[in-house]
Formats: structure tokens, sequence, C-alpha cells
């Protein structure tokens, strides 16, 4: 540094300046007081050479240069520090050892120097050029390689492996077509090797038609100043296939990063497309980046918005590896569109091995049919920390057809105004495995989207996938619906907080801690509809599920109101520790836990430690007697025949009283015949035939679980529910009752066993006249009665 230091004292050295000479117009002379472009490289460094092209205008840098993107790219650190690069280089232009040009003047030149580094001076554009002599075929590109006039390459100093887009003639004015200077800088930085392409801020129109796009390359990463760095699709581009992808799918593209941009797909103003799913060829999908073969691609801090294609980002090929979208930012805004229903679509397809998909934001207004958040396919996932507003679906989880089928976590997210929170795929007859999905937060709009199901946590596809589910864990989540209070078309028992409801096998299903609130129809339920599918290893424990199944669903759809149901056939299953309530002042629930035979076939199914609770005592706990329950075998009453309580066939009820005759009182009874004990007074009913409902004057005295009988015709039944004046039955009425009548208790039966005390002794019969005999005789009978030996 020390020559170049003597060559820029001050004011003492302007005789070495060569005078009132336009350099741009009037090349230097052999002789003038130059530096060499060796020495001038030499002592400046690449950096030096690259911090000139910021400006004829140094003055109007950004910041300090040294702490923005723009400082790194143009290499402006120092700037302000009399003895930084940076002020040096600036020292130096003004002793005209640096010959200004623009790019015109450049490619006109017929004798360019070897000796000097030109600086193109065209804003947005600036840096500096130096000759080439060795190289006599490399195209104009526009960025990094100029061919001037007499076939002389020049080429940019580079500093740093960031491009700047409008070195190649972008304009970021938001009106001109940057479509082609995007690609070329992208090109370019392949051809160096890799690096990085800057879009610097402004608003870059591209022009993406059919299979037209811009082709990402390996090891070219694409980078912004976030929100202010915008690619926006043109005006009426019609439809189109993607704006990012791959030349080929051949082969994985690898390596590539895209992020702090903004992607703007221009919905309101492209009116010439039509996203028409019955068109065969894929050229109107509108992704914003489509990738069929895959290997380490990022993005991250990319707002899209708005978006609007079938997939907004999708990078879909089962050997695909490492995929990642983190921190960006979704707005989906409906596409013209045949269909008025809208189309199908995702903002988020992965499928391969190896996704993150964490800390994105998802947003769609009502009315605008966004269906799915994110959907991932295949292995080794992660979807965690996003929040999600407005779609229908927050994250389908679906197996795929390689090795791979499942090691999902789905842990964190917010999904709101949804309609279906995370859904369940096997694909064909492949199993989903390995699937944990915890502490999710899920709010159901199911009463604004109107869809023929809504479901927290579900199972979902069509009759042809076959494949199984194994180890689904799914752990506290909380899941809220709307209340649904109104019956509608099209809607019935597809309406459940948790559900795995599939004609398929299950095996090692964990459903616990969850909190699910409002479903319409069922809490959780497991098994399927027609009863195909075994169901292994299900535990189905500690969670919170209130008001369940208020929805009033058709009386086909009843046996599906349940805060837990099983169905099919179950081997292995423990429900236990829920907390199952019905806030309701009049309950609008069914069935607290439904396993009956009437649903499947249970084996080694245990329903114990549950707590069900409503404000009317209802809720109906229908379990079939291969259920092994937590009911205690025997009951206690303090005096025989009991004066109230409900007894259950095969019960036991021993007597606690001290009130005993000896060798006549029972040790206790065993109930031959269910019902409940005791007086109604004053009670009428009304009902229809075959209606299981029936309305009483006064049901202050009526419990859930009680047997009634129903003048006329002394019909009895069980009452399983009570909402107001309105008695539920386990069964419709045999026969109408069209006028008020009475309504008993119908009573148990029972069957004493072993009396207590001692029988006293016979006396000795001999010498005894007949008649002594025979009373004799009667005496022994009716102590044979009193201990059950005789009727």
């Amino acid at each position: 540094m020390k020559e170049m230091q003597e060559r820029i004292p001050g004011e003492e050295q302007k005789g070495d300046r060569l005078q009132g000479q336009d350099m741009a117009t009037a090349p230097p002379q052999p002789g003038s007081p130059m530096l060499s472009r060796r020495k001038l490289l030499a002592s400046l460094g690449m950096a030096g050479a690259a911090a000139v092209m910021y400006g004829a205008a140094f003055g109007s840098a950004s910041g300090n240069g040294g702490s923005s993107v723009t400082g790194s790219v143009y290499g402006l650190t120092g700037y302000g520090n009399p003895d930084s690069l940076f002020e040096k280089i600036k020292r130096l232009a003004a002793l005209q050892y640096v010959v200004p040009a623009t790019v015109a003047e450049l490619r006109s030149m017929t004798a360019p120097d070897a000796s000097f580094v030109y600086l193109v001076t065209d804003k947005g554009q600036e840096g500096h050029f130096i000759v080439d002599p060795d190289d006599h075929t490399t195209a104009d590109n526009t960025g990094t390689v100029l061919v001037a006039a007499s076939g002389v390459r020049l080429k940019r100093l580079l500093e740093t492996p960031y491009l700047n887009v409008r070195w190649f003639g972008a304009k970021g004015d938001g009106a001109t077509d940057d479509m082609a200077a995007i690609q070329n800088a992208i090109h370019t930085a392949f051809a160096l090797g890799g690096g990085t392409v800057f879009l610097p801020k402004g608003t870059y129109i591209v022009s993406p038609s059919g299979s037209t796009k811009i082709n990402l390359r390996d090891n070219v990463h694409v980078l912004g100043e976030g929100t202010a760095s915008v690619i926006k699709v043109k005006d009426n581009a019609g439809d189109y296939g993607m704006i990012f992808g791959a030349a080929s799918s051949g082969v994985p593209l690898r390596n590539v990063r895209i992020s702090n941009l903004r992607v703007d797909q221009n919905t309101q103003n492209n009116l010439t497309c039509n996203v028409d799913l019955r068109r065969k060829d894929p050229y109107f999908w509108q992704f914003a980046i489509g990738l069929y073969n895959y290997e380490n691609v990022f993005v991250d801090n990319v707002a899209f918005d708005p978006t609007c294609g079938i997939n907004t980002i999708t990078m879909n090929n089962e050997r695909g590896n490492n995929a990642s979208v983190t921190n960006c930012r979704f707005n989906f805004v409906m596409a013209k569109s045949d269909d008025p229903a809208g189309y199908d679509n995702s903002a988020i397809y992965l499928n391969g091995r190896n996704h993150t998909v964490s800390n994105c934001l998802f947003y769609a207004a009502v009315g605008q049919k966004a269906r799915g958040a994110i959907e991932t396919h295949g292995g080794q996932s992660v979807v965690s920390n996003n929040v999600s507003d407005g779609y229908y679906t927050g994250v389908n989880i679906q197996a795929n057809g390689s090795d791979q089928h499942g090691d999902i976590t789905v842990s964190n997210n917010t999904f709101s105004n949804a309609n279906q929170g995370i859904q369940l795929w096997p694909w064909k007859n492949y199993a989903l495995r390995n699937v944990t999905i915890a502490g999710n937060t899920i709010h159901l709009a199911n009463t604004v989207h109107k869809r023929y199901t809504t479901t927290g946590v579900s199972s979902a596809g069509g009759p042809e996938e076959k494949g199984a589910f194994e180890n689904i864990t799914i752990i506290g989540n909380t899941i809220v619906f709307q209340e649904e209070r109104t019956q509608r078309a099209a809607f019935n028992d597809a309406a459940y907080g948790v559900g795995l409801v599939k004609d398929i096998d299950m095996t090692n299903v964990v459903i616990s801690n969850n909190t699910i609130k409002n479903a319409p129809v069922s809490g959780i339920r497991i098994g399927s509809t027609s009863k195909a599918g075994v169901s292994r290893n299900i535990q189905i424990t500690g969670n919170v599920i209130e008001n369940a199944g208020h929805y009033p669903a058709l009386p086909a759809y009843e046996p599906y109101r349940a805060g837990i149901l099983l169905r099919s056939t179950v081997e292995g299953g423990n429900i236990s520790g829920n907390f199952i309530t019905d806030t309701y002042d009049e309950a609008q629930g069914m069935f607290s836990i439904r396993v009956n035979e009437a649903d499947g076939t249970f084996r080694g199914v245990s329903v114990t430690n549950n707590l069900i609770a409503s404000k009317q005592g209802g809720l109906w706990l229908s379990l079939g007697p291969s259920v092994t329950t937590d009911a205690p075998p025997v009951k206690t009453v303090a005096s025989y025949p009991p004066d109230a309580g409900t007894f259950y066939h095969g019960e036991i009820v021993l007597v606690t009283g001290t009130g005993v005759t000896s060798g006549q009182t029972a040790v206790g009874y065993k109930v031959s015949a269910t019902g409940t004990a005791g007086t109604l007074v004053g009670v009428t009913a009304t009902g229809t035939g075959g209606d299981p409902t029936i309305v009483v004057n006064d049901a202050s005295s009526l419990k859930p679980g009680q047997w009634i009988r129903i003048q006329p015709g002394s019909q009895s039944y069980r009452i399983v529910r009570i909402s107001g004046n309105k008695v539920r039955l386990h069964v419709g009425l045999a026969a109408s009752v069209s006028v008020p009548s009475p309504v008993a208790f119908a009573a148990p039966e029972f069957i004493p066993f072993g009396p207590i005390g001692k029988l006293p002794g016979i006396a000795d019969t001999s010498g005894l006249t007949l008649v002594e005999l025979e009373a004799e005789v009667n005496r022994l009978k009716q102590a044979m009665r009193s201990y059950g030996v005789l009727a």
C-alpha cells in the first residue's frame, strides 16, 4: 500500500492527473500517470474494485454499507472511515485511475485496454470490468460479461458470491418484465459454481406462461431484502404451471435457498387464467415453487401474498430429501376457475423424506375456499409452531409408496376457523406409521364453512386406501367446535373431535389428555361405520370431553352421539380416567361412553374410573356384557326389600340392617330381574309409539338409569337422559300413550341366599302320634323354605 499512498497525498499531486479530459470518451493515453491494472488490483484487492461500482453516487450508498445486504453485496464496509478500503477507492476514482463508461459504451468499444479497469455507471448496474484477453467465446450476459464491438470480453470484478439481478438488466420498477434478467442471473451464478442472486428492493414483474418458468439451478440461492423485494406475476399472464421450477425432473435440484422475498401472484389482475381441473396437462396449476426432484431445498422468510395456485409450494418426489419451509406467510386468494365450489389446493405440499415446516402463517378470508395449509407425505417430517386461520384443513398427513411411511410429528400448531384440523391418510395399501400429534390448538368454524363433515384430528381418504394405522399418538391437544344446535342437510355423524373412522386395521393408538369441547356428534370415535377392520391396543385416557353429541342428528345417527364411542372389532382397549360432562341446563348429549355389542365385537376392553357428570345427572353409559367395568359387584341396603335404588340383573345385594330373625333372614340377595325400587307419586307421561322420548309432568323424582313402567300395557323402560320434562328411554315406546298415564318404578326381583343363624334342634319323634308327627314334618318343611331349599 506504500506506493498507492504516495500517489494519494492530496492537492500537491494534482499535476499528476489528466486535465480537462472526459475519461468516458477519451481513454487514457500511454504514459499518463495511471496505475496499471496489475498494481491497482494488487493494492486494492477485489473488494476495493467492487466497492466503486455503487456509484458515481458514493454519497448515496445505503447507510454505512457495512451492515445491510446491500453492503454485503457491494463490499461497502467501512464507509466514512478515511483509512477504510471504501474511502481509498473513492479517492482513487477521484484521481481518475478508473475509466467510467456505460454498458452501451463498453459494448461499442473497438479497442478496450487490458491495462485499465472500466467502471460501469448505469444506474443499478454499477461495477468494475476488466478485459479478459484469453476468453473469445463467453456470451454477453449484461451482468458479468460484456462483449465489445471488437469481440473482446470485459468481465465484472466479483468480491462476493452475490449477483445483483439489476446488473443483468432487471429494473424492479413494477412495469418492466424482468423475468429474463432474473433467469440470466441464475444461470450465470450456476456457471460460476454457485452463489446468490440478489434482488434489491423493488417490484420485479415476471411472465410465466404454460411451461415457461424461472429455472432454479444447483447451489444457486435467491435472496431479497424482505417484503420490499417483490416478484409479481404480470397482469393477465394467463395460465401457467409455476413461477420457479427446475429445468429437469430427471435429476434432483440440489442445495437451493429462496429467502427474504415477497411473491405476488397478482390474482386480482390475472383474469385470463382459468384453474380448470378437467385439463390433462399441468400448465394451469399456478405453483409459486414447483419441484419434482429435489435435495436440500429451503424456503425461508418468504411472503406469498396473494397466492392462488393448486399448491403454492410443491416438492413432490418420494425419493426427494430434506425440504424446509420456515418463517413464511401465505395469503390465499382464489384464482379464476370454472368450478364455483373452488378447486382443491394446499399452500405447502411436501412428499419425500426429511421435511420441516415451522413458524409459518397461513391466512384465507371467508369465501376464498382455501382447502389445506400443509400436506406432508412420507417420513421423518416435523410440522411445528405454525398458525393457520381460515383454511379448511391445517395439516394433511399421508403415507407414500416408499419404504418410509411415517415418523411424523405435528406439534404446537394453532389452526383457527378451520373445518378439519389434522387429517391422517394411508395411501393405497401402505400403512401410516409412527405419528405423534401433540400440543396443537384447533378451533373449528363448522357453522361458517358448513361442510358435510367437521373434525379435529381424524382419518381421511377414500375406500381404495386400505393401509393400516400403526403407532398413532394423539396427546395434549385442545379441540373446540362452534355449537351447532340446528339440523342441516348433508351433516350427520361425521363430526367428531378425535376420530379414526375407516375400514382398516389399527394398532397401538393412544388418545390421551386432550380437551374436546362441543363436538357435534362424537368426542372420540374409533372404528368404522360398517364395522370393518380390527383395532388392537386402544388407549383412551385422561381426556376432558364437554358437550359432545349436542347436535340434533337424525334418529339413525343417534348411536354416534357419544363422548367416547368404539365400533368394529376391538381387541384390547382401555378407557379410563376421562371426564365427560354435559353443561347444558337441559341435557343435549346422548351417550357418555358407548361400547355396545350392537356396534361390534369387544375382547379385553375395560371401562374404568371415568367421571361422568351433567346438571341433570344424565349421559347414557352403554356398555355391553363383555366389557370390564369398575361397577361394584356387591351393593348394600339397610333393610329388605330396598325402598330405593336401581338394581341390575346378576348383582349381589347384602342387607346391613340389625334386625335379624335367626335361621330366616337371608345373608343376601341376587338380582334376578333388573329394576328400580321405590314408589313414584303423581308422575304421568305421554308419548308416541316408536318414539323413545316421553313427556312427563314432573321429572324431579326421576334420574337416568332408573327403570319405569308406563300404563297402558305395563311397558317397562330404562331412562337414559333427562332434558327438562323430556325423558329419553332406551328404546321407542311399544304403544302410544296419548293421554297422561301414571308412571311407576319397574321393581327389581331378588333371590335370597344363606339365611343367618341356626335353626332350633328337632325333637325326638319316637312315640308321637300321627298328628304330632305331621306337625313336626310341617315345621321341617318351613325350615327348608326359610333356607331356600323349598319354594
